[in-house]
């Protein structure tokens, strides 16, 4: 099958960075142009992407029964209503959601009254990743790996700092959340599997918990960018584009006058650190 390429469309779109956090169309608005744009295959990439702005909404219509917003997010509380519908339906019916979010509604449903929101978003976490592992490009198969290693990290740093058990928050089946399980309340070794172990440890323990964030969304960014060097107009490029503006989405709160001194003073020694070694 030939590969499919988006001169124009990628062309047209306004350089992002990461040292100027802000919004020329929010992610919401974006995702209505990709379904325009893309080739249908290509955008079920990108929902593939949005699925994650779903787990939040779904977490809420299941603690109140309707959504807080409806978000960026591919389903609306109707398609959970309708959703749940078709658990008592007698004709055989196709699911609305994708199979990992069908489970959740399923076991944790309007008759579930004791939820349990960490393991809510644990199995959405876990579900998510099998899913892009099984429907993903290779692009958003390997940035989904990696994102899901940093975060099974960085919840394992941060239960032991708090002293809570450090296995409730280890998410999946991966080698590495096996690593991280074995180490438990122990003293965590360096995983040779995991090339970038030194560099994230290296960011935990900041002075404060914005410091830390923008330095793992600052690697974040570098990953994409790496897995994205060759690509010119592909779909790879675009979702690539799309998960830097989620990244640039967490950050846009900040950049108004209130906050923007502070956030530049941020970023300018984050970005100092960055380089500190090739100057």
């Amino acid at each position: 099958m030939a590969r499919r390429e988006y001169h124009y469309f990628i062309s047209g779109l306004p350089d992002l960075s990461f040292n100027e956090p802000g919004e020329w169309i929010t992610p919401g608005s974006f995702k209505k142009i990709l379904k325009e744009q893309l080739h249908p295959d290509d955008y079920r990439q990108a929902e593939l992407v949005f699925l994650k702005e779903d787990h939040s909404h779904l977490i809420s219509f299941l603690e109140n029964g309707e959504m807080t917003a409806e978000g960026n997010g591919n389903y609306s509380a109707d398609d959970y209503r309708n959703q749940i519908s078709l658990f008592s339906s007698i004709l055989p019916a196709a699911d609305i959601l994708p199979a990992y979010m069908v489970n959740v509604l399923r076991d944790h449903g309007p008759e579930d009254k004791e939820k349990d929101s960490l393991q809510i978003a644990r199995m959405l976490t876990d579900g998510y990743y099998l899913h892009v592992m099984e429907n993903g490009i290779p692009f958003l198969r390997k940035y989904t790996a990696f994102d899901y290693d940093l975060n099974n990290l960085l919840a394992f740093v941060k239960a032991g700092d708090h002293g809570l058990a450090q296995e409730r928050f280890i998410a999946g089946d991966s080698g590495f959340s096996g690593h991280l399980r074995r180490y438990a309340g122990k003293s965590l070794p360096k995983d040779p599997g995991f090339e970038l172990f030194d560099e994230i440890m290296s960011y935990t323990g900041s002075q404060s918990f914005a410091e830390e964030e923008i330095k793992f969304d600052r690697l974040r960014w570098r990953i994409i960018e790496e897995l994205i060097l060759f690509e010119d107009f592909s779909i790879e490029k675009i979702l690539g584009y799309l998960l830097q503006m989620l990244i640039l989405k967490r950050w846009s709160s900040l950049n108004k006058e209130s906050g923007k001194a502070k956030l530049r003073e941020i970023l300018d020694r984050s970005k100092k650190e960055a380089f500190k070694g090739f100057e």
